[in-house]
C-alpha cells in the first residue's frame, strides 16, 4: 500500500545512524506521529471527526510510549511490522479507565473489536458495586470479566431481524406481504407489511401500555390491537414492531420464538452462554444492576431495588411473560462478549443468512422526507450511518453497509460485512445510576467542570445522570473502530482492491 511504502521510505537509515540516541528517538516519534495522522486523514472520508478530535498532544505522548519502547529496542526495524496493538494495549485501556472514572455513567465496561484475524479486548471497572442486605446497600465490588453476562436489551432486536430473514430465505414468508396475512389477529395493522416493521417505515402503537397489563394474556391482547399512526413521526423507532414480528415467527414456524432463535441462530453459532432467562448456576456471572433511579415529572426520585440479577430490565418484556419463557422479540436476551462475537462472525461468514440478506440489513427506507426534514436512517431493526453527527449512528470509518444495534441496558453490537469488522460493548449502565429523567426536569440537570451531568436528589446529594451514555460511549467506540481499520492497513488484510474500492464508494 502506498501509505505504508511512503512511511518506510521516510526512514533514512544512514541519517539515523549519524544521529545520537536521543535525536533518533525524537525523529522516530515525529515520523510515527505523522504516519498516524496520515492514516487518520485517509480514513476520514465522511468529514465526521475521528481520532484527531479525540487525541491531544499529551494523549499522543502517553499512547506512543509502548511503541517508542519497541523502537528503542529494535532501532532500525521496519515500523510496518509493529502492530498497532502495542499502541492500543496501554493507550486505549488508559482512556477507557479514565472514561469510567471521570464520567461515572457506568461502573465498568468491556470493549471487544477488530477483524476476526486480529481482535482486542479491553476491560475495566466493575459489573457490581453494591448488594442489598437487610434493606441496606452494602459495598461489594465485582469486576467485569471475559465471561460476564450482560442484559442485551434492544440489541436482542438483531436476533429478531435475522429470524425474519431466515424465514424469507426459506420462502416461508414474503416480507412485502401484510402482517395480517400470517397473523390475522393483527387486523388493525391494515396493509402494514413485514418489511414496514423490519425497516421502521411505520410507527405502530398500542391503545394502552403493554406494561400496564395484569397478565401475559392481557399484554398479548393489547399487542394484537396495534395500529399504525395516522401521522408518521420523524423517528419511527419502536419496540412494538419487533414484538409483532416475534409473534409472526411463532405463527409461521409453530415454535416458541426463543426456541426458534436457539435452534436456528444460537446453536449454529456455538452460542452456549446466551439465555432468555439466566439459569441459577450462571447468575454469579451476570452484570448486576442492583438498583436504579428515575426522576419523575414532579421532580421526585423513585429508586428501584428489585433489579434481580439475571432478570430482564425491560417492563414490556416482563409484561409479555419473559419470566415464563416467552421471548418478547424487542429485548430480553442475555449474552457474553464471546457469544456476541460468534454471532457477528457467523453473519459475516454467511452461516446464518446469505450475503445478500446480510447486506440488505443496511438497506434503508428512512432518511430525508419530501420537505428535506431529517430523520434517522434505519436498517433491519438496526441503526445505520447518519449524515447528521447529532444522531445515534454507525461510526466512521466503517463502510456504508455497517450496522449497529445498541441496548438500553448498556450493550452495543456493530457489524461491518464489507470490512469484516465487528465490535461489542458490554456494560451495566443502569446500575447505581439515574437512567431516566422526565423532560420537565431536564432544567435541573447541571454540568460541572468535568462535563458531568448531575441531578440534585431530594436529600440534597448529587447523582450522575446516564441518559447520555450512548453519546459518551461513541468516543470509545469510534476510537476502537479507527484502530481496527488501521490494523487492516498495517497488516494488509483487505481481501482485494475491488472491495477496497467498494469501501470508499459506500462511505
Amino acid at each position: 500500500m502506498k501509505i505504508i511504502e511512503n512511511f518506510e521510505s521516510s526512514f533514512d537509515i544512514e541519517k539515523l545512524k549519524k544521529m545520537d540516541k536521543q535525536k533518533t528517538k525524537v525523529f522516530k516519534y515525529i515520523t510515527y506521529k505523522k504516519y498516524l495522522d496520515t492514516l487518520i486523514k485517509n480514513q476520514n472520508d465522511t468529514n465526521i471527526p475521528c481520532l484527531q478530535d479525540i487525541y491531544t498532544e499529551k494523549d499522543y505522548e502517553k499512547l506512543l510510549k509502548p511503541v517508542m519502547k519497541i523502537i528503542k529496542e529494535n532501532s532500525y526495524a521496519s515500523l510496518t511490522t509493529l502492530r498497532l496493538k502495542l499502541f492500543l494495549q496501554s493507550g486505549l485501556k488508559e482512556i477507557i479507565d479514565n472514561f469510567v472514572k471521570d464520567t461515572q455513567i457506568t461502573p465498568g465496561l468491556i470493549l471487544d473489536f477488530g477483524t476476526f484475524k486480529n481482535r482486542d479486548t479491553v476491560i475495566c471497572g466493575n459489573r457490581q458495586e453494591y448488594v442489598m442486605k437487610n434493606g441496606i446497600l452494602v459495598k461489594d465490588e465485582l469486576p467485569i470479566e471475559q465471561n460476564t453476562i450482560f442484559d442485551l436489551a434492544s440489541t436482542s432486536k438483531t436476533f429478531t431481524a435475522v429470524a425474519i430473514l431466515i424465514l424469507a430465505e426459506d420462502k416461508l414468508i414474503d416480507v412485502f406481504e401484510p402482517v395480517k396475512k400470517y397473523v390475522p389477529e393483527f387486523k388493525n395493522l391494515g396493509n402494514t407489511t413485514i418489511y414496514d416493521l423490519l425497516k421502521f417505515r411505520v410507527s405502530v402503537v398500542t391503545p394502552s401500555r403493554i406494561d400496564s397489563a395484569k397478565n401475559k394474556e392481557e399484554a398479548l391482547n393489547i399487542l394484537y390491537q396495534s395500529y399504525p399512526r395516522d401521522v408518521q413521526p420523524e423517528n419511527a423507532y419502536t419496540d412494538i414492531g419487533a414484538m409483532i414480528l416475534r409473534v409472526l415467527v411463532e405463527k409461521v414456524t409453530c415454535m416458541k420464538f426463543h426456541k426458534f432463535v436457539e435452534t436456528m441462530i444460537f446453536r449454529r453459532c456455538g452460542m452456549y452462554n446466551t439465555y432468555l432467562n439466566v439459569p441459577s448456576y450462571d447468575l454469579d456471572r451476570v452484570a448486576n444492576e442492583n438498583y436504579s433511579t428515575i426522576i419523575t415529572q414532579d421532580g421526585s426520585a423513585i429508586t428501584r431495588y428489585d433489579n434481580v440479577p439475571g432478570t430482564v430490565h425491560d417492563p414490556k418484556a416482563n409484561a409479555i411473560g419473559q419470566k415464563e419463557g416467552i421471548a418478547p422479540g424487542h429485548a430480553g436476551f442475555f449474552s457474553t462478549k464471546n457469544d456476541m462475537i460468534k454471532f457477528a462472525k457467523a453473519l459475516i461468514d454467511e452461516r446464518l443468512i446469505t450475503k445478500d440478506s446480510l447486506l440488505s440489513m443496511s438497506d434503508t427506507e428512512t432518511g430525508f422526507k419530501d420537505d428535506d426534514k431529517y430523520t434517522r436512517f434505519y436498517g433491519s431493526l438496526v441503526y445505520l450511518k447518519q449524515p447528521d453527527p447529532e444522531f445515534l449512528s454507525v461510526y466512521p470509518p466503517l463502510s456504508g453497509r455497517a450496522f449497529m444495534s445498541p441496548g438500553f441496558a448498556g450493550t452495543q453490537l456493530v457489524v461491518d460485512p464489507i470490512n469484516k469488522i465487528s465490535l461489542f460493548v458490554g456494560s451495566p449502565r443502569l446500575h447505581n445510576r439515574i437512567y431516566q429523567v422526565h423532560k420537565s426536569q431536564v432544567h435541573n440537570i447541571k454540568v460541572d467542570e468535568h462535563n458531568k451531568k448531575t441531578f440534585v436528589m431530594p436529600d440534597g446529594t448529587e447523582k450522575i445522570v446516564c441518559c447520555d451514555y450512548t453519546k459518551a460511549k461513541e468516543v470509545l467506540v469510534t476510537l476502537a473502530l479507527d484502530l481496527a481499520i488501521q490494523y487492516q492497513l498495517l497488516e494488509n488484510l483487505y481481501p482485494n482492491q475491488k472491495e477496497m474500492h467498494l469501501v470508499r464508494e459506500l462511505n
